[in-house]
């Protein structure tokens, strides 16, 4: 993940003119920018290993391999139940659930940033396992994650009550993290104290 420098600013992407990596994993050149910081450690990783690097990843215990190497693995696994890549089956699958529970136990060292990148493609790769506001979110600050930002729970959950209210289309127009971050409260969100009798 720290092998490749991050880009400084977002900037629309070629291919799809969303901010670059909001067309996750559809548009191909925002997969690219996404997956590259992890497809360079699987390469790093390649070098002088076992001849079976998916197995040897999957089965290791989290000591061996970086975080991005275990979730590189596992996009290039198919569930030996549904058929499809690994964690991304229907919320029913049981070898999905419990290959996503080993891409968190696994974790290993990561800055808050890359944590919220992690969360960011996890989400994204599989929306129909999440509720729509929590695509919608990681969709939304994406771009500004790769450029290594990170919002704070609060943050989080003000962009989330704008999501849930519909205002998607005018935060996705948004060109700086200050404007994101610094959103103030929906009004039924406020923290106010209401004197009963008053």
């Amino acid at each position: 993940m720290r092998q490749l420098a991050r880009p400084d600013a977002v900037a629309p992407c070629a291919d799809c003119g969303e901010f670059a990596g909001r067309g996750y994993p559809q548009c191909p050149a925002c997969e690219d920018l996404v997956d590259r910081y992890w497809a360079a450690d699987w390469l790093n990783a390649l070098a002088g290993t076992p001849s079976d690097l998916i197995s040897a990843v999957l089965s290791d215990d989290g000591d061996t391999y970086p975080w991005t190497c275990l979730d590189w693995a596992l996009r290039l696994s198919n569930c030996a139940g549904c058929g499809r890549e690994a964690t991304t089956g229907e919320i029913e699958c049981p070898y999905c659930a419990i290959a996503e529970e080993k891409r968190w136990l696994a974790g290993g060292d990561m800055t808050p940033n890359e944590q919220l990148l992690r969360q960011a493609r996890v989400v994204l790769r599989a929306p129909h396992r999440h509720r729509a506001s929590q695509v919608a979110y990681w969709r939304l600050v994406l771009p500004f994650l790769l450029t290594g930002h990170c919002f704070t729970a609060r943050q989080a959950q003000r962009l989330r009550s704008f999501l849930i209210a519909g205002r998607y289309a005018e935060l996705a127009h948004s060109t700086s993290y200050d404007e994101l971050a610094s959103l103030p409260d929906l009004p039924w969100r406020q923290n106010t104290v209401t004197t009963v009798g008053a």
